[in-house]
């Protein structure tokens, strides 16, 4: 791993780890996840997020590009971390309304992750003058924003009641 040093260096970085972890989204979370869901309503929201991910894969090509670096990934701990808790937890569950109630968990877990992420690059990138960057960034924050309330609607007006009816006496 290159000597992160500046700024620039440390928003270089976080972009690299970001690109990874929507690549690895596109390719193997959300298709896992909509894969394991029950519900229609939460398959459907996973679905549509899966299509956005794709675009944040490619509007993070154009932040690299407006910045003058080159698109690469640098491996994300901390996505693999979240997917590999996730994915354990929802092997150990049977019940598909209570799995819906975790997949929204880890989804959640993830969305904030990455908004946490995008909140601190796009302050970054206003830092370092990189107007376009920030107009990406932005956007994409706002549908992780939305995904993670969507998630959130889910499980509070269908999901989780459901899967509260299956407590065991």
């Amino acid at each position: 791993m290159p000597k992160v040093e500046s700024i620039q260096d440390l928003f270089e970085r976080g972009l690299r780890h970001l690109y990874d972890c929507e690549q690895k989204l596109v390719k193997k979370g959300l298709p896992s996840m909509i894969e394991a869901a029950g519900s229609s309503e939460l398959r459907r929201a996973l679905e549509q997020h899966l299509q956005e991910t794709r675009n944040h894969v490619r509007r993070l090509e154009r932040v690299f590009t407006a910045c003058g670096f080159k698109a690469n990934s640098e491996d994300n701990d901390v996505l693999d971390e979240m997917t590999k808790e996730g994915e354990k937890m929802i092997k150990a569950i049977d019940a598909s309304e209570v799995r819906d109630a975790a997949l929204i968990v880890s989804g959640n877990q993830i969305e904030h992750y990455e908004i946490a992420t995008y909140g601190s690059l796009i302050a970054f990138a206003q830092q370092l003058g990189f107007s376009e960057a920030v107009a990406l960034l932005q956007e994409t924050l706002q549908e992780e924003k939305a995904a993670d309330a969507k998630l959130t609607q889910i499980a509070e007006t269908s999901v989780n009641p459901r899967a509260t009816e299956r407590r065991v006496a």
